[in-house]
């Protein structure tokens, strides 16, 4: 990954690495939630937009309030600490008990960035709220900002790379007003809950993706009474640690690319030597070497200093997004040929990712569990993908930041019998379907569907929307009409700037 543009170096580690019936229309509220629900509209205002607000008309129809929390639970007349809530309100006046609540990932991505999701799930708003709440650490009133940035970083190897993020974290830690080992889901699905009880709903619906899904399956194994369905998308349970699998999950994915591209015609006469010619440029750079080029972002030249790990955590990044797969055959035998300018493209992107939230969760609930035995057995197998970039960073931050001890209980798998509905994308490179496989022998009326042709989440299909949907309407995942999925399959590669030779 490449910083030519002053991003933060934990930003840049971010980018490499890292829903039965509607008879609860007529049951009977609880006379807490009635009030509760009486009074909810006067706390709301009218949402702020800015210039750069996405679905500005779906903001302007919907209702926002700032929620405070005690920031240590154990300590409730302590530090406070403000949350930003948003509801897009039903379509019809009378709406259902049971919002839709809207689990971002990351982790460190604010819920209410996405409210664009109150368009994609239209359906549902016909008769349910959509809920956003900005997880403790994330959005725009997060007190875990860290406003240092790093200068103009050339040298990518991963000593120069530790020494900076060493410096940025001990500045990070000196000015943040928070204190970021309660900053945890744990901590954070007790939000929901009290936010729930605050607004008068009488369960949600969860839809999380990604880490979001940690946090669903987290809170039906804490609230199951506060849950009506559950849908999880690109699973990271809270039993396995994510920074422990980086390059498995993403070699796996890398090595689907290489046997697709060999059975799609046009990709294999294009590419013939794709595999070889990787091989042969991991190779190369086995030795630092030194590039000149243009700045995807700035367009400004630059000269960097790379070397094997670079690559290959750089390839993980378009390993993300169906769209960026396709690009990969294209960006590897351009960087055989010396332009590495494709792939500082595509790994350039940056997230909009709180990175301390994100050490705050990660240190205390993935680090936590990984013993160094487990992390020199996995670093010593051969996978086609290796980068110290991928883990050691992590690895190394969790050194340094604030982390406690959470209950054992937290981390055992999710028991419940309310209706689950898992989706994973075929070739995810850091949530495979064999996570989604895991959580369902606690999930007894869970139903897993794997999507072809798709990556780390699978929302962008009207197949799965329309299937999320009738789930939700419904309750019900046994009946649930899948047969559209078998329809979805990668997409052809791009072979050239032009793009594919198949418009399919």
């Amino acid at each position: 990954m490449v910083c030519p543009n002053n991003r933060s170096f934990l930003a840049l580690t971010l980018c490499i690495l890292l829903s039965s019936s509607c008879s609860d229309q007529d049951s009977v509220l609880d006379p807490e939630l009635t009030e509760a629900r009486q009074k909810r509209n006067l706390d709301f205002k009218t949402c702020e937009r800015t210039s750069s607000t996405q679905s500005a008309g779906l903001v302007s129809e919907s209702k926002c309030l700032i929620f405070e929390r005690a920031e240590n639970p154990a300590d409730p007349d302590g530090r406070q600490i403000p949350l930003q809530v948003m509801v897009i309100p039903s379509l019809k006046s009378n709406s259902l008990a049971d919002p839709l609540l809207i689990l971002a990932g990351g982790p460190g991505q604010a819920a209410t960035e996405m409210a664009s999701l109150g368009l994609i799930f239209g359906k549902i708003r016909q008769d349910r709220d959509i809920v956003l709440l900005d997880q403790r650490g994330t959005g725009k009133l997060s007190p875990m900002g860290c406003s240092a940035t790093p200068d103009k970083i050339t040298d990518l190897s991963l000593d120069n790379l530790l020494r900076v993020q060493t410096e940025l974290l001990n500045n990070c830690l000196r000015e943040m007003d928070a204190s970021p080992q309660y900053y945890t889901t744990d901590i954070a699905i007790q939000d929901l809950e009290a936010l729930r009880k605050y607004l008068g709903y009488e369960k949600f619906n969860l839809w999380g993706a990604s880490y979001g899904t940690r946090v669903a399956l987290a809170f039906l194994q804490a609230y199951p009474n506060s849950v009506r369905t559950t849908v999880i998308d690109g699973v990271a349970p809270p039993s396995i640690s994510l920074p422990l699998y980086i390059e498995r999950d993403a070699s796996r994915a890398l090595e689907m690319v290489f046997d697709d591209c060999a059975a799609e015609p046009a990709c294999s006469q294009n590419f013939p030597k794709l595999r070889q010619h990787f091989d042969e440029l991991s190779k190369n750079l086995t030795t630092q070497q030194t590039l000149s080029l243009q700045d995807p972002v700035s367009n400004e030249p630059v000269t960097l200093s790379v070397d094997v790990d670079w690559l290959h955590a750089s390839l993980r990044s378009p390993l993300y997004g169906r769209v960026a797969q396709r690009l990969i055959p294209y960006i590897i035998e351009q960087a055989y040929e010396g332009n590495f300018a494709p792939l500082l493209s595509v790994s350039a992107i940056e997230g909009s990712i709180n990175e301390a939230m994100f050490l705050s969760v990660v240190c205390s609930e993935d680090v936590a569990q990984i013993s160094p035995f487990e992390i020199s057995q996995e670093q010593a197998k051969p996978y086609i993908l290796k980068s110290r970039h991928l883990n050691m960073p992590i690895l190394e931050a969790c050194k340094q930041w604030p982390k406690r001890t959470l209950d054992r209980d937290y981390f055992e798998p999710t028991i419940s019998d309310k209706p689950v509905l898992i989706f994973s994308g075929a070739s995810d490179p850091v949530t495979p379907p064999s996570w989604g496989d895991s959580v369902m022998p606690g999930l007894s009326n869970s139903r897993h569907l794997v999507v072809e042709g798709f990556a780390h989440n699978t929302l962008g299909s009207t197949c799965a929307i329309d299937i999320i949907s009738n789930f939700i309407d419904t309750a019900d995942s046994s009946t649930l009409d899948t047969t559209c999925l078998l329809n979805i399959k990668r997409r052809p590669f791009f072979i050239g700037v032009g793009g594919s030779s198949s418009d399919d």
